[in-house]
């Protein structure tokens, strides 16, 4: 990991960019920390950035349970005794990190399946917050961003800062990869269309650089163009009765993509994600024969 900088944005509000950006908010040298990096050693160097700026550590704010957001928890809270504050859901996944890879697998996890990629060390919530409003006795205020994941929240500061954790991906990392982890494709699709009413002054999501107003909205709508054309490439497999493996392959395939165990399971995800929306959306259908499960268009 290359070394970690902090980056003043407004008065009181930082962020510290690295794979999966942290916020930082300070009042009277206390650090809130919003997610805490993808493992330990990001961890360490927060703590290291921390001192050096002479900051002490009071509070993380996860904005959900993936990994890459909440894997530097467990080295923080131990050295610092710092609360950690999440929405129920999430909470349970961070306490309990075996979950996110079974949810994943859609059952127990095989050992290429328990890596830090997916895998956090457990880390204690001590503070189980609402998904919207002010949270706990600070100057931040959560903002219900679901469809990525169970119960995520955005985060905004008193300075007019938004956090938008993985509710947006930048151009250049959805232009590379094309498809990227969708819990629920109906609710992101209502995500995307709250944010873009949004007038904070500075948006700063998990995987891209910080934004502008007017260069957030162009994100959200090419955010939105992606996913509509992953529903596309989902609709253009099924030219006759087929399984959802096989729809990954051919998605897959349409894309260039290759796979290893986490992308096989986080795509996988996101496609039968996309056909249980087109299911509801009556845009597909299935049936059950010799032990599959069976897609068609309708």
């Amino acid at each position: 990991m290359s070394q970690l900088t902090l980056i003043q944005l407004s008065n009181s509000t930082y962020y510290i960019p690295s794979p999966a950006n942290v916020g930082l908010f300070l009042k009277n040298n206390k650090a809130i920390l919003i997610d805490s990096g993808s493992d330990k050693e990001a961890g360490r160097q927060i703590l290291k950035l921390l001192k050096e700026h002479n900051m002490e550590l009071s509070l993380i704010v996860n904005t959900h349970s993936h990994a890459d957001h909440c894997g530097g928890n467990e080295f923080l809270q131990k050295r610092t005794n710092c609360r950690i504050a999440a929405t129920a859901m999430e909470s349970f996944l961070i306490e309990s990190p075996i979950l996110e890879s079974s949810i994943l697998n859609g059952g127990f996890p095989h050992k290429r399946l328990r890596n830090k990629f997916l895998l956090a060390k457990a880390s204690i919530v001590t503070d189980v917050i609402p998904n919207c409003g002010q949270i706990l006795d600070t100057s931040l205020n959560a903002l219900s961003i679901p469809g990525h994941f169970l119960d995520g929240i955005g985060v905004e500061t008193s300075d007019s800062v938004l956090f938008t954790a993985d509710s947006i991906i930048s151009k250049e990392i959805l232009s590379k990869y094309h498809i990227h982890f969708l819990y629920d494709v109906r609710s992101h699709f209502e995500t995307l269309e709250m944010l873009k009413n949004r007038t904070d002054k500075l948006y700063v999501p998990s995987h891209g650089k910080p934004a502008s107003q007017v260069e957030f909205r162009d994100l959200v709508d090419f955010n939105k163009y992606k996913i509509e054309e992953n529903i596309d490439a989902v609709l253009d497999s099924i030219s006759s009765e087929i399984t959802a493996e096989e729809i990954l392959a051919l998605v897959c395939n349409h894309y260039s993509i290759e796979i290893n165990a986490n992308q096989y399971v986080l795509i996988f995800s996101t496609v039968r994600s996309i056909l249980s929306y087109l299911l509801d959306e009556k845009q597909v259908d299935v049936s059950y024969s010799a032990g599959q499960m069976l897609w068609r268009r309708l």
